[in-house]
């Protein structure tokens, strides 16, 4: 399931990567969130074998993960797309992708 995990965050991200390169703002945000999302499930199904439906997933993400809840709380937000706020939300997604190499917390 792991791997299915990461799959889904790659192509999210390489979606994104591409609408970025078309400057379609808006559905890069959207798959970069997709990504930002499919990354906090990663990090709870790794840590404790459960997929967890969005509502529950943020407040697991809030006490367990908060770093990977706080950005997604600080780009769920917006309603406008510019290029500085997709590459900002990008270099978070690739700095938690990042993490997802790291050993888990729990093990």
């Amino acid at each position: 399931m792991e791997k299915e995990f990461i799959e889904k965050i790659s192509a999210y991200v390489g979606r994104a990567e591409y609408y970025l390169s078309e400057r379609r703002f808006d559905m890069a945000y959207n798959s970069y969130m997709d990504a930002l999302y499919a990354i906090g499930a990663y990090f709870v199904y790794r840590d404790t074998g459960m997929l967890l439906p969005a509502g529950e997933l943020m407040g697991m993400l809030e006490s367990r993960y908060p770093e990977v809840h706080e950005v997604i709380k600080r780009y769920s937000g917006i309603t406008s797309f510019d290029e500085e706020t997709v590459s900002a939300l990008r270099e978070d997604v690739e700095r938690l992708r990042g993490m997802m190499t790291l050993p888990s917390s729990e093990k």
